[in-house]
């Protein structure tokens, strides 16, 4: 019977397999950044190219210029989903990874709608001087040292990564695995395959992290418009991006997996 067996085993394991490996997309396809565009700007692309199957911002933030976010968001929406993919940035640089965006008109940056895992320079919380972006980068990682709220790997300003020591020096490639799952409402966060971040995404203990949070707060919040943070975090079906800062950063690999 074992015999009879063995060879419809082997068929069931080879299409499972398969079908395991068919649900990771790519979400850079023919060295293009088809799928892709600015935020609340349909036709641009600006300071983002592709070389080499490689995702990479050269371009100028909107914090330098001032001309307006250009932060790169999927044309597709997403609910629940894992994402991979490698990341790379110059010294002093900052950027991050964000889901649940939202295009209303109403809101001025991504950031307003979609929580956001943080990617920067680990120098920088040794030396913060040698953060790119000013002053303002500068305070962001001296007021975060004991906290690290604002560290590699964090769910930015909510849930600080519980590894410090995992993340690969400027100008080397790490690895992120990220897990956002409405329906068992937990986020994670794999930095080089180990495991340092877990949050809720909605209830009682996300509400608690958001109000000792920047999100909390609307009065010091003008220059993102009559929005404020009201609705930070609100979409679990939104974009998803890479965030316009101040640096060079690169992606690759970048494979999704719907969970809906």
């Amino acid at each position: 019977m074992g015999k009879v067996f063995l060879p419809f085993l082997m068929v069931l394991l080879l299409i499972n397999c398969k079908r395991s490996n068919s649900d990771w997309k790519p979400l850079i396809v023919s060295n293009s950044l088809d799928g892709w565009h600015i935020f609340q700007n349909a036709e641009s692309t600006k300071g983002w190219i592709v070389e080499n199957n490689i995702l990479i911002f050269n371009g100028v933030s909107d914090m330098e210029s001032g001309e307006g976010d250009a932060s790169l968001l999927s044309d597709k929406v997403y609910g629940n989903f894992e994402i991979k993919f490698d990341w790379k940035i110059i010294p002093g640089g900052n950027s991050g990874f964000m889901w649940g965006v939202n295009e209303d008109e109403k809101y001025n940056y991504p950031y307003q709608t979609g929580p956001e895992i943080q990617i920067l320079d680990p120098a920088i919380y040794n030396d913060p001087k040698i953060a790119l972006g000013g002053e303002m980068e500068i305070n962001n990682a001296l007021e975060d040292l004991e906290a690290r709220k604002h560290f590699v790997g964090a769910l930015y300003d909510l849930s600080a990564p519980t590894e410090l020591n995992v993340a690969k020096p400027a100008n080397e490639w790490n690895s992120y695995h990220i897990k956002i799952d409405y329906k068992a409402n937990r986020g994670e966060v794999i930095l080089n395959d180990i495991l340092i971040n877990s949050f809720p995404l909605q209830g009682p203990e996300w509400e608690a992290m958001l109000k000792k949070s920047k999100f909390s707060r609307s009065e010091d919040s003008e220059y993102l418009g009559d929005a404020r943070w009201y609705d930070f975090g609100k979409y679990s079906r939104g974009h998803i991006c890479f965030q316009d800062h101040p640096g060079e950063v690169s992606f690759r690999n970048i494979m999704i997996k719907e969970l809906d």
